[in-house]
C-alpha cells in the first residue's frame, strides 16, 4: 500500500514535534538530518494522520 506524506515547513523541527505532542499528537520519527538535505520529522495527529515537518536551511 502506497501513501503520501505532506510536509509543513517549520523554523524548528524539534519544537514543532514537541508542540504536536503537547496537542495530542504522537511523534513517529525525528528530528532526523537527511544526508545533504533538510532536517525532518513525522508525527501522527490525534486522528492518526501522518504529517511531516521540514526545516530547510536558509
Amino acid at each position: 500500500d502506497g501513501h503520501v506524506t505532506f510536509y509543513i515547513e517549520v523554523p524548528d523541527v524539534e519544537a514543532a514535534l514537541a508542540q504536536a505532542e503537547s496537542l495530542g499528537g504522537k511523534r513517529m520519527m525525528g528530528p532526523m538530518k537527511v544526508p545533504d538535505g533538510p532536517e525532518i520529522g513525522h508525527f501522527n495527529d490525534p486522528e492518526g494522520h501522518l504529517v511531516g515537518v521540514v526545516q530547510t536551511t536558509s
